[in-house]
């Protein structure tokens, strides 16, 4: 099913970003009053989503917030970040690191896959004849590259039988967020204490602010700068409207190439093509920074600011994608989950370890534990 095509009541979809900011804020007085969340620095995007979760359809029942809305606006949310992402100014020299963090990255999903893949196959052909052996790919959508990719890919290969694909790729997700938050931050005090990392001598590092996610006091952060006149236009507007133009654009691509591979005969693509918007949009927005480079123009985007409307993307995309899991899907599917998670998990803590003291010449530990939370977490959580 084309994602664009889904059928909602407009009342539906206010309400439910209207719940999804309230939750963003109960998300937020938690983070600031709660220790265990402070202590482990679980980010109140998180803590949103799985109050939502409890408090809808799934468990509680108190609102209704249906989880194939909330698929859809993770569908477009991860849309979205991606084109922020690529209409900031990128980086003009890289050096050597980035090249041995990816390969790093590299192996680490690769390891996941072939973890998935191997269960799936030892469920097939002993307890779960029926499984979707390409279940075994979620896992690394759903640890390294975050809800929006693992419920947009995985919900497209439902077209080809497998049964809550979306939800399942929730569902790794946010195991992957309990690995980056809880056995991260248990890794970083054992590294203190064992004198592993050079950059902290104690936990006093962290500040209070940074502990409660409010800046009380202190030098303020600088969100950005105001490119655009606020007496013409309010800045903020303008990025958001730049960011919904290509998103825009990226229709226009996505439509026209699926109309013409509906008109060749390959229609069996087309929902795959739709779920791969995202990357059409981050190629239109990569190009036309690179164009606003070219031509002098580049000063009308500031980074600061499209770094901000990126993070408010990704900030709703999360509460949405960890709302939006089905219990259903879960309990259906609980056993391969459950053995590709205990397997993925302490796996992907081990090979990145073992990588980060043989890839890079400094700061091995704290390398290691922000590789671990990019690879369980994405870079939410690193």
């Amino acid at each position: 099913m084309n994602p664009w095509d889904l059928d909602v009541n407009l009342r539906d979809v206010v309400m439910d970003f209207l719940l999804l900011s309230a939750f963003i804020l109960v998300g937020t007085y938690l983070r600031r009053y709660v220790k265990f969340l402070q202590t482990y620095l679980v980010p109140n995007n998180f803590v949103a989503g799985v109050i939502a979760l409890i408090c809808g359809q799934q468990l509680l029942g108190w609102i209704d917030l249906d989880t194939d809305r909330l698929i859809i606006y993770v569908y477009h949310l991860l849309a979205l970040t991606f084109i922020a992402l690529g209409l900031r100014k990128s980086k003009s020299h890289w050096g050597r690191g980035p090249v041995s963090k990816s390969l790093a990255a590299l192996t680490s999903y690769v390891f996941q896959a072939v973890t998935g893949i191997l269960v799936a196959f030892i469920l097939f052909y002993t307890f779960m004849p029926d499984l979707f052996i390409g279940i075994g790919m979620v896992v690394p959508l759903g640890f390294g590259m975050g809800p929006g990719l693992a419920a947009t890919l995985a919900g497209s290969w439902e077209e080809h039988g497998f049964s809550g694909g979306a939800q399942v790729g929730l569902t790794f997700a946010t195991i992957g967020y309990l690995y980056a938050f809880f056995i991260g931050i248990y890794m970083v005090k054992w590294g203190i204490r064992k004198g592993r990392i050079t950059s902290i001598r104690n936990l006093d590092h962290i500040t209070y602010e940074t502990r409660i996610g409010i800046q009380k006091r202190g030098e303020f952060p600088i969100a950005g700068s105001l490119p655009q006149s606020p007496e013409a236009i309010e800045p903020m507007a303008f990025h958001f409207a730049a960011v919904g133009f290509v998103y825009l654009l990226t229709y226009w691509v996505v439509k026209g190439m699926t109309e013409l591979m509906t008109a060749n005969g390959l229609v069996g693509f087309v929902p795959t093509v739709w779920s791969f918007h995202f990357v059409i949009g981050l190629l239109l927005s990569l190009g036309i920074r690179k164009f606003l480079d070219k031509t002098d123009k580049s000063y009308l985007i500031d980074n600061g600011l499209m770094t901000r409307g990126m993070g408010l993307f990704l900030d709703y995309l999360v509460v949405g994608a960890i709302a939006g899991i089905s219990i259903t899907v879960v309990a259906d599917y609980w056993l391969p989950i459950l053995m590709m998670s205990l397997i993925a998990g302490p796996g992907t803590l081990a090979i990145t370890y073992y990588i980060c003291y043989r890839s890079f010449s400094d700061y091995h530990f704290e390398r290691f534990v922000t590789l671990f939370g990019e690879m369980t977490g994405t870079v939410n959580s690193a």
